[in-house]
Order: C-alpha cells, then sequence, then structure tokens
C-alpha cells in the first residue's frame, strides 16, 4: 500500500494478504488499500467455502462493497434473506446484523466509513 498526500494504491500479490479477524474468529483475509485514522478502511476481502460458510455479519461502521465474484446471502433475525451476487453493490448501516452464509469463494472491495 503507498498513500501520499490524499492518493492511495495498492498491488494484490499473494503476500499482501493477511488473515481478517473479527470477534476473535478468522473471517477470510483481507488486503488493504486504505485505513485511516478516522476510521475509514477500503480494501479487497476474500473469503473461501473452507473458512467461512457462516458468521454473524454486523459491520460497526457503514460498510459499502462491490462483489467481484462468488455468492454469499445474509438472514437477518427477521428471517429475511439478501441475496449476494457478483456483480452487485450493496450497502450496509452501522448497527445492521445478519447471519453471513458463503455460497461459494467470495471476493469484495469495500469501504467502511
Amino acid at each position: 500500500m503507498t498513500s501520499t498526500a490524499g492518493f492511495a494504491s495498492s498491488s494484490v500479490t499473494a503476500q499482501s494478504w493477511e488473515p481478517h479477524v473479527e470477534d476473535g474468529r478468522a473471517t477470510g483475509e483481507v488486503h488493504w488499500l486504505v485505513q485511516s485514522e478516522d476510521g475509514t478502511m477500503s480494501g479487497l476481502w476474500r473469503i473461501g467455502l473452507e473458512e467461512g460458510a457462516e458468521f454473524p455479519y454486523k459491520p460497526e461502521a457503514s460498510d459499502t462493497f462491490h462483489a467481484i465474484e462468488g455468492e454469499a446471502e445474509l438472514e437477518t433475525p427477521d428471517g429475511e434473506k439478501i441475496e449476494l451476487v457478483a456483480g452487485g453493490i450493496y450497502s450496509f448501516p452501522a448497527g445492521f446484523t445478519a447471519t453471513w452464509r458463503t455460497r461459494s469463494p467470495f471476493l469484495k472491495f469495500f469501504v467502511v466509513a
């Protein structure tokens, strides 16, 4: 990751991914583009079926993302099911809660603010 004068760029390599841990549980891998002091974060996140077929999804800040590949489902506490598919753009507010179910290896570009 390179960041100067408000500009950030990054190159994705096999070595540039790091484990993503949420509530003490590994939930895929992340490649960071931006991690700023104000809490804004962006980058790539990926997960396979083996490491995260199902886990709680509860963003602490607004989570907006473009699904690049794969399929997943979010199920809210009231039973509503939201299908996440490659090519879709989604935005969930802080405090949103659901169960994430990975249907196939999933890759997204995200912005958390």
